[in-house]
C-alpha cells in the first residue's frame, strides 16, 4: 500500500501519479496497480515513469480502472504490486528511444539512469503522438534530443542509419515497423511489449508471446525483448 503525493494532469487523457513507495526499481519495470477493492477484477500493469520521492507513473485514461486512478487525490491509498519484469540496459553510449503514446512512459526514468551512468551518452527521444497531445511536457526536466511526430508514423522521422541501438515502446504496429527498419540497417532493436496482463507474475499466461525460443511471458521473461527474437508479436 502506498499514498498519493501528487496527481498532475499532463494533457488530454494523460496524468502523472506520484507515490511515496520507496523501493528499488529499474527502468523498464512495471507495477500491477489498483485503487479499488473488487471491480474491476484485474489490476492495471503500469510502467515506471520516474523515481522521485517514491515511484511515479505516467498513465493514459482509457477505461474504468484508469478513470478511477485519474480521480485519486493527495493522501489517497493506492495498491502497488511489484516491481515486475526485466530492464533496459543502461550502460550505453548512444541510443534512440522510440515511444508511441503512453509508450513513452518508461523512457523518462531510463534517460536519467543512462545519464547517471554515462553522462556523455547521446540519447535521442522520438515521441509519436496524436495532434492534441503534448507528451513532450513529460520530459522537460531531462536533457536529451527530443523529436516529436504528431499524427502519422513516427518511423517517418527516424534516420535509422544514424543510430547504433534502438529501444521502442508503443503499439505493436509501431514496434514491428521499428524492428523491421532497424533490421534492414543492421541495428539492434529492443521492444517493450504492451500486453494485457492478469497477474504480473506469469501464472495466467495472458501476456504470452511467440519467440524463436518458444512461448514466453511478457511479465516474467519480458516485457523487454530483442525485436529480432519475436515472432509475429
Amino acid at each position: 500500500m502506498a499514498k498519493i503525493l501528487e496527481n498532475r494532469s499532463i494533457c488530454k487523457d494523460y496524468f502523472i501519479l506520484r507515490t511515496d513507495l520507496d523501493i528499488k526499481v529499474y527502468p523498464g519495470q512495471f507495477f500491477m496497480i489498483r485503487a479499488w477493492d473488487n471491480y474491476p477484477t484485474l489490476s492495471r500493469p503500469i510502467s515506471i515513469y520516474d523515481f522521485t520521492d517514491g515511484v511515479d507513473f505516467l498513465i493514459e485514461k482509457k477505461g474504468i480502472g484508469t478513470e478511477i486512478l485519474e480521480k485519486l487525490k493527495v493522501g489517497d491509498d493506492i495498491k502497488l504490486y511489484g516491481p515486475f519484469g526485466n530492464t533496459f540496459y543502461t550502460n550505453v553510449d548512444e541510443v534512440a528511444l522510440v515511444g508511441g503514446g503512453v509508450g513513452v512512459a518508461p523512457f523518462h526514468y531510463l534517460i536519467k539512469e543512462i545519464q547517471k551512468l554515462k553522462p556523455k551518452s547521446k540519447i535521442t527521444l522520438y515521441i509519436g503522438e496524436r495532434e492534441e497531445l503534448e507528451l513532450e511536457k513529460c520530459f522537460e526536466d531531462v536533457n536529451c534530443d527530443i523529436k516529436v511526430k504528431k499524427g502519422g508514423f513516427i518511423t517517418d522521422i527516424i534516420n535509422f542509419e544514424s543510430h547504433k541501438l534502438i529501444y521502442a515502446c508503443g503499439t505493436e504496429i509501431m514496434m514491428k515497423k521499428v524492428v523491421e527498419l532497424a533490421k534492414a540497417c543492421h541495428i539492434k532493436a529492443y521492444v517493450s511489449l504492451e500486453k494485457r496482463m492478469g497477474c504480473g507474475v506469469g501464472a495466467c499466461l495472458s501476456c504470452s508471446c511467440d519467440t524463436k525460443e518458444g512461448r514466453k511471458r511478457a511479465c516474467k521473461e519480458g516485457p523487454i525483448f530483442e525485436g529480432s527474437d519475436l515472432i509475429d508479436f
